[in-house]
């Protein structure tokens, strides 16, 4: 007897339709939390105004140290830098909640898969750190005189949507792997300050090899790069095609760690979230 015999054809669709619905509330779950987490005040009195320090603070130090010939290629770079800071760290929440109230076990023993739990509840991340980005930058450009240049950039805007993706699966990939260490917190943190200094973001590639080693494997180099050949005539596709690359092996990293937890608790009953 095969699977074909037990479940209908025409019972296919009504599945997946619950498998879509169900991803959707986890996804409607993690806004929830993101609001929790994230209040009105938080945003517009922390986190907004510190990412629009960020690019004043990277784009004058360029200009200052490099010359007013490299304030264009250092704007571009710091959107990166406070997307790292609302993203890679930002998802640390989605584990660590889970793991300071014991909530775990519920997720990976409901209908839906913890993979896609976790990874749904992440979505608000990306989403709401590109658009805190976009008024970030429109802040920025001005008090910078940058407007032009940032009129320019606003076409390859989308590219960095692809990058706050990206990020956000590096820190969820970051904080499962090590949940059971008690480093959930200091590996996304890690990795943020090795996305600010190896993505190519202030410091042009080919300065320092080991730096440019680890940029090809993380995510944001390739996006970036992307951009700016964009923006330059050169090609891009290649360079997006490398940033999607990246940002599908650190999902595939983190989606292991998810359901490496949940077999380890199969077994024992009990896993590194608790």
């Amino acid at each position: 007897m095969t699977s074909r015999d037990i479940v209908p054809p025409h019972a296919a669709a009504p599945v997946r339709a619950s498998l879509a619905w169900r991803s959707a509330e986890a996804a409607r779950m993690g806004w929830l939390e993101y609001r929790a987490l994230q209040t009105p005040a938080g945003l517009l009195g922390a986190t907004l105004p510190r990412g629009v320090l960020q690019i004043l603070f990277f784009t004058t130090l360029a200009g200052v140290l490099a010359g007013p010939g490299h304030r264009e290629y250092a704007f571009a770079g710091s959107l990166v830098l406070a997307l790292s800071s609302t993203n890679v760290n930002g998802v640390v929440a989605v584990p660590v909640l889970d793991k300071q109230y014991a909530t775990f076990a519920r997720v990976r023993t409901g209908a839906l898969s913890p993979t896609v739990t976790q990874i749904a509840r992440v979505l608000p991340y990306p989403v709401m750190g590109w658009v805190l980005l976009v008024v970030q930058g429109a802040i920025a450009a001005p008090l910078l005189g940058m407007t032009d240049f940032a009129l320019r950039l606003l076409p390859w805007a989308w590219v960095y949507a692809l990058i706050a993706l990206t990020l956000s699966v590096l820190g969820l990939a970051g904080a499962t792997m090590t949940v059971g260490k008690r480093a959930d917190v200091v590996a996304p943190n890690v990795l943020s300050y090795l996305v600010m200094l190896c993505s190519g973001a202030i410091v042009p590639p080919g300065r320092v090899g080991w730096v440019d080693a680890i940029g090809q494997v993380l995510p944001a180099r390739h996006g970036l790069d992307a951009v700016r050949a964009g923006m330059e005539g050169r090609p891009w596709l290649g360079d997006l095609g490398l940033e999607v690359a990246a940002g599908f092996g650190f999902t595939v990293l983190a989606a292991l760690s998810i359901l490496l937890q949940a077999r380890r608790a199969s077994r024992h009953g009990h896993d590194d979230f608790e």
